[in-house]
């Protein structure tokens, strides 16, 4: 059965997406119960909770994902940079000495591999604040109250008009 095709109460399951009031040919909660709307609203409620928090795992995963591919880049680079450093602090020492004291040759060379480890530092980081928090989510979290608080508006009213 169409979840919007009233049953023969004239009702109808009310399955599916009703943000925006649509009960197929139902109009109004004129011919629901109490008890009805309230437990179409648990289902409504569940059904939302469970759309909302499967957008989050989306937008997470999509996250999580960036994450990984900037730290993995982060730990490949450090890894590569301090095999480099080191041969090449050799090399480096080793040319200095002819010019200076061994440990004023140590010392520059020190220096100039703190500087190179922190602007790659400083990337790896850049890369991390590229990473989003969920706005899509957090968006329709904002309409969904809007929502919920139209339809209980809308309930409150229709419920005192039969008062």
């Amino acid at each position: 059965m169409d979840p919007y095709t009233p049953d023969s109460t004239g009702r109808t399951r009310g399955d599916g997406d009703t943000r925006a009031g649509d009960y197929g040919q139902q109009s109004s909660f004129d011919s629901w119960s109490f008890k009805d709307i309230l437990t179409e609203m648990g289902e409504q409620a569940r059904r939302l909770v469970r759309a909302e928090v499967d957008l989050a795992k989306a937008e997470l995963r999509e996250e999580v994902t960036k994450v990984k591919a900037s730290a993995g880049l982060i730990a490949g680079g450090g890894l590569v940079m301090f095999l480099g450093a080191i041969a090449f602090t050799c090399f480096a020492i080793a040319v200095l000495d002819t010019f200076m004291p061994l440990w004023l040759a140590a010392f520059i060379v020190t220096l100039l591999f703190a500087g190179a480890g922190a602007f790659a530092l400083k990337k790896g980081l850049d890369s991390l604040k590229r990473v989003h928090k969920p706005t899509r989510t957090i968006q329709t979290l904002k309409e969904d109250s809007q929502w919920a608080s139209r339809t209980v508006q809308s309930m409150k009213s229709q419920i005192q008009g039969h008062a």
